[in-house]
């Protein structure tokens, strides 16, 4: 899958979450911008995983790289990565 495909996903999970009046820009930081706790991170990550494991992709974001995250990109492109390396 690709960053754009998965951040289809991601930014109507954040916007849930947090709720956000509009979707999150993929440039939008966690921290500075959508003022996302860890707490909210990781419920937005594991939604994810559930909606790609519905869609027969099966990844798991290991947490070390979750804290490493800046900016909505930066997790659709972590997940896309992931979805490259997944076993056919």
């Amino acid at each position: 899958m690709t960053g754009d495909e998965i951040y289809s996903l991601l930014a109507p999970r954040l916007q849930a979450v947090l709720a956000l009046d509009a979707l999150p820009a993929p440039t939008a930081r966690f921290d500075e911008d959508l003022h996302a706790d860890s707490l909210d991170l990781v419920e937005v990550v594991e939604g994810v995983e559930q909606d790609l494991a519905d869609a027969g992709v099966r990844v798991r974001l290991p947490e070390d790289e979750l804290r490493d995250l800046e900016t909505v990109r930066d997790a659709a492109e972590a997940f896309a990565a992931l979805t490259r390396k997944e076993p056919k």
